[in-house]
């Protein structure tokens, strides 16, 4: 436990923004999950508001719950929102049943139950192409800096520097997916990729939903992938409570790296993906 020159947190060796405290991500390791916990795991940027919009319609058509997506951003494990009055972590002892959890947590640090559970709690682990990963939090990044007050520009270069570097909040990508990637084979877990739910949103819902063990029709199971489709979820975003849900909604497109990638920088990428992934059976769609 530590922090990084400008008195950011480094925890677990993985640098973190200012909604998440140290006290937050020590009270983790008694969190306590329950059997009907559902779980979106992802690092940031890959699709985590897209998969908890979907979880959420699955969830209301299967008649287990009145919540809507912004309700369950109290379930946003390690942060403590501005405008909510306690830690979620707080928030969520408190939250009715089924819980929908979201976090950015490596097995590291996440809670004993999300890391390893026993009980007949579901993990969604959601992925994205690091290439649209960096792009898309870049721009992120650089939105709540002006929010926050900060008037020197965040460049693109510096960042997709330390993106690379994994010197960014959350950590490295590879290190990040990889290290949830060796709970493919536990049953709890299912993994979804971002470029899949552009490709076929419907297959996506489908294969969501029974996974779920919600037993929806196929007009229901249409009818949800319509209203997530990307524009249907940014105005959904853009009415958010949440400041920084505001924010998050962009192009939502596969490929968008091609139009800030200089040759170097992609071949930099590519190295560092062929050293990460080369043998684990992980590998992603680029556009």
């Amino acid at each position: 436990m530590s922090s990084d020159k400008a008195g950011r947190l480094v925890y677990n060796g993985v640098l973190y923004p200012p909604p998440v405290t140290r006290e937050n991500l020590e009270a983790m390791k008694t969190f306590q999950t329950r059997d009907d916990d559902i779980a979106i795991v992802s690092y940031a940027k890959t699709g985590t508001n897209w998969t908890l919009e979907i979880v959420t319609q699955i969830l209301q058509a299967a008649g287990r719950t009145a919540a809507s997506s912004d309700d369950h951003i109290i379930g946003k494990l390690e942060f403590h929102y501005a405008e909510n009055p306690h830690p979620s972590h707080v928030l969520l002892e408190d939250a009715p049943s089924p819980r929908v959890i979201l976090t950015h947590l490596t097995p590291r640090t996440a809670p004993p139950g999300i890391t390893n559970p026993r009980g007949k709690e579901k993990m969604l682990v959601v992925m994205r192409n690091p290439k649209d990963v960096a792009v898309s939090f870049y721009h992120f990044s650089s939105k709540l800096r002006k929010k926050r007050g900060y008037t020197n520009e965040l460049l693109w270069p510096n960042f997709c520097q330390d993106f690379l570097a994994g010197k960014v909040n959350h950590g490295s990508f590879f290190d990040h997916v990889l290290s949830w990637w060796q709970k493919r084979d536990d049953p709890h877990f299912i993994f979804l990729k971002y470029e899949d739910m552009k490709k076929d949103i419907t297959s996506e819902v489908k294969k969501i939903a029974k996974f779920l063990e919600a037993d929806l029709d196929a007009a229901t199971i249409t009818g949800i992938a319509e209203r997530c489709t990307f524009q249907g979820m940014k105005a959904t975003l853009d009415s958010s409570r949440y400041a920084d849900r505001r924010v998050m909604a962009r192009k939502g497109i596969v490929g968008d790296w091609k139009n800030y990638f200089t040759d170097e920088q992609n071949q930099a990428f590519n190295a560092m993906y062929e050293e990460k992934l080369k043998g684990t059976g992980l590998d992603f769609e680029f556009e």
